[in-house]
């Protein structure tokens, strides 16, 4: 199961893509606060009609209640994901040795076998991990816009629930496969990532506590408020990787053991979430200023009717008309916009390029320099200290001074941000793929850890400028997103990890060529997008 670090910071009312823009027209638009979103002829976004902060804002104790259930269930999971990504490649890897090796010897802890880390082993490893990743990805997009819907009309705990059920059982399969190697080939891992039909995945449960979150914090406030959670999300990170790397050192089922237990206990938390959806349907509603027809059904919601039992056949139907009424949303919401088009283009490449970065990189570690898995683990802290600082420090520092000193407005801002972090990135990028020395390799990852703030920012962007009626499903459209990436990038970077691999030498680093290159690619992107200006605070752009 892949990790859940997945999680950004928005900076503006997240929107949704199941919204008619010609049936939107019916609403009464309220003012809007942010003086930095003036639309002209030109425009080609969405106009954002959100109301003023208060009218949607509940209190401040069920703010902090909710707040802290999330960084609660947030920490559980991820502590996780850390403590089981490194154990089950290392498990991985001790496997697929013995199949070169027959005498090599399972489960051995403190040994270490050379043979381990020749190129045939590490290039199967690498294979089997990218696969494994793209039918992870693969599986869920057939369903997470339709749970994305559930969220918007059911309810968002449902969809966490579910989404966490079904990556437990397919974390039990991929455990039960390593248990019995003699049994099961190594390959028989992929069929447990059908199991993520189940929810929609990893990347449902990061929409849904997202889509939470947005539901209770005011506008104004929640570009600091989501910089901490997911500054938070990497000191757990930082917390927990010494234990991991401790627990493998003592033996990696050990490991395994615990992340599982860690998982279960992360399931039954996701009941202390609060549900939201009633606060987000109240803001609608207020928003609409609907008073007279309270009684009357939200647009895109059928009409109440007294229940009765309906056949498979009529269920069928409806499940049909239902799913392709969705799709054609999605469809209306990305094309209306060249911003939103260029942004997506830009979100889109730079989640593979961290799938590189997040699930490559032990491996990569271990195979260059030499390093035991326990070693790579624990020198991975110092890339999550360096996006701690840079969320935590480096980000709000800059906002402070472009905001107060320069005169930008929040979208200016977070545009100029992304376009610098960007940059920054792309230096990262190369000396990683270049770094033949372990303190030059250290160095590009604090550097390229600079930039880690562009997802963040680009997420910001791209929720203030569309349509606050369905948050929920806008949050499962980039989740979409990140799964069609990592479907169909995944294998594309196991095979580079691999022939570099084989190559050796410079050519070691090839994954990392090609995300510099992806890098400019999004460059190219964000440098395209532009802002509406109209106020003495915007950048002109």
């Amino acid at each position: 199961m892949t990790r859940y670090d997945g999680t950004e910071a928005v900076d503006t009312e997240p929107s949704g893509m199941g919204v008619d823009i010609e049936a939107n027209h019916q609403y009464q638009s309220l003012p809007r606060e942010d003086n930095d979103y003036e639309a002209d002829e030109a425009t080609t976004l969405l106009q954002n009609t959100c109301p003023p902060a208060e009218v949607v804002t509940p209190a401040k104790s069920f703010r902090r209640f909710v707040l802290g259930m999330c960084v609660l269930f947030l920490f559980i999971i991820e502590a996780s994901q850390y403590i089981l990504t490194p154990a089950m490649e290392q498990i991985m890897e001790d496997i697929i040795c013995r199949h070169y090796h027959p005498d090599h010897v399972l489960a051995v802890p403190g040994t270490h076998d050379n043979r381990c880390k020749e190129t045939d082993v590490q290039k199967r490893l690498a294979m089997v991990r990218s696969w494994s990743m793209s039918l992870e990805m693969m599986f869920p997009i057939f369903v997470q816009i339709s749970f994305g819907v559930v969220a918007d009309k059911y309810g968002r705990r449902l969809v966490i629930f579910l989404a966490l059920f079904g990556a437990s059982l397919q974390q039990a399969w991929t455990v039960v496969v390593l248990l019995f190697p003699d049994t099961f080939s190594i390959w028989s891992i992929l069929y447990g990532n059908v199991f993520y039909l189940i929810g929609g995945g990893g990347q449902m449960v990061v929409a849904m506590l997202w889509t939470i979150v947005a539901d209770v914090v005011p506008v104004a406030e929640r570009t600091s408020v989501f910089y901490r959670i997911y500054a938070m999300n990497l000191l757990i990170s930082v917390a927990i990787n010494p234990v991991a790397g401790w627990l493998l050192s003592i033996d990696p089922w050990l490991a395994t053991w615990v992340g599982c237990g860690v998982l279960a206990v992360g399931i039954l938390s996701s009941a202390l979430i609060p549900e939201t959806l009633k606060l987000r349907q109240e803001a609608d509603k207020k928003r609409r200023g609907d008073r007279d027809l309270s009684s009357a059904p939200i647009v895109g919601e059928p009409e109440e009717q007294p229940m009765k039992l309906l056949g498979v056949k009529e269920l069928a139907r409806r499940a049909w008309f239902s799913t392709k009424d969705d799709v054609s949303h999605v469809w209306r919401f990305i094309f209306t916009s060249k911003t939103v088009v260029l942004l997506l283009l830009a979100y889109g490449p730079f989640y593979l390029i961290r799938l590189a970065f997040v699930l490559d990189i032990l491996q990569y570690m271990t195979r260059r320099f030499n390093w035991e898995w326990s070693t790579a683990t624990y020198v991975n802290t110092i890339s999550s200290l360096t996006a701690v600082f840079t969320l935590l420090v480096v980000l709000p520092v800059s906002s402070a001074v472009l905001t107060k000193r320069f005169g930008f407005g929040p979208l200016s801002r977070d545009l100029f941000l992304a376009r610098a972090s960007i940059v920054v990135f792309i230096m990262g990028s190369i000396l990683t793929a270049l770094a033949d020395v372990p303190w030059l390799f250290i160095c590009s990852m604090v550097i390229s850890n600079l930039g880690w703030g562009f997802t963040t920012l680009c997420r910001a962007l791209l929720n203030a400028v569309v349509e606050p009626h369905t948050i929920a499903t806008l949050n499962t459209t980039m989740s979409t997103m990140e799964t069609l990436m990592g479907f169909i990038g995944s294998p594309v970077m196991g095979w580079l990890l691999s022939r570099g691999l084989e190559l050796g030498g410079m050519w070691m680093g090839l994954p990392y060529i090609a995300t510099t290159a992806l890098g400019f690619g999004v460059m190219v992107a964000i440098y395209a997008v532009r802002i509406p200006t109209g106020s003495s605070h915007s950048f002109r752009t």
